[in-house]
């Protein structure tokens, strides 16, 4: 299943990481890929301002339900990456684990996408996410951000003219099982939908002692 987070990043937030990325130093993408498969470019951790734009991404997705509640996060990791003329990255599966050395060991559940290019400025450079249901394809507002499951295939089209920005990251979930989390899930939707729409209703709380319950068996702390 995935997810569309609409204005993840408010205005003066994508502008704030935008400028961080002008100025940043950035390398080769193959880096942390297979140069086969991937042909873009990743910025340097030790750019300026690059943490403090990192953690303000992960601020913004820790305060959408929408993505809380799909991803039940334990940890994030992200990163910035472009593709500028002639650049994209086939067909390929996120791996299982992320990060080592000097940080934390992650298992990759859940994969986001942050979009930080105006649509318009460039040609090509589509998502495209390899569903149960046929391929998927996505170009979204700069600012506006995609959760899906890890096991997906996806790649990004090659760009043709101008240059995609992308923060991109993986999210290790307190729940592992990609099915016991979707059920937790869609009953947090109907007790969020519940709630609004009848919000003097018993029938709320009752349907959140399942959900929490479910948490209770499921989740890995």
């Amino acid at each position: 299943m995935l997810i569309k987070i609409s204005k993840l990043l408010s205005g003066p937030e994508l502008a704030r990481v935008q400028g961080v990325l002008k100025g940043a130093q950035f390398a080769e993408g193959s880096m942390t890929g297979k140069k086969v498969l991937k042909n873009n470019l990743q910025a340097v951790g030790t750019s300026p301002g690059h943490n403090e734009a990192i953690q303000s991404i992960v601020a913004a997705f820790m305060r959408r339900w929408e993505f809380t509640s799909y991803a039940i996060p334990k940890q994030v990791f992200l990163m910035f990456n472009r593709y500028d003329a002639g650049m994209e990255y086939k067909d390929h599966i996120d791996a299982a684990l992320m990060g080592g050395g000097k940080r934390p060991m992650l298992r990759a559940d859940v994969s986001m996408s942050v979009f930080l290019s105006d649509p318009d400025s460039y040609q090509g450079g589509e998502f495209v996410l390899q569903s149960p249901f046929g391929e998927i394809r996505i170009k979204e507002a700069a600012g506006d951000a995609i959760a899906y499951p890890s096991t997906l295939l996806h790649r990004v089209e090659p760009v043709t003219e101008g240059s995609r920005w992308a923060c991109v990251g993986w999210a290790q979930s307190l729940v592992q099982d990609a099915s016991q989390r979707l059920i937790i899930h869609e009953l947090d939707q109907l007790r969020y939908s519940l709630t609004t729409e009848m919000p003097d209703s018993p029938y709320p709380e009752k349907l959140a002692r399942t959900y929490q319950n479910l948490m209770r068996m499921w989740a890995e702390v």
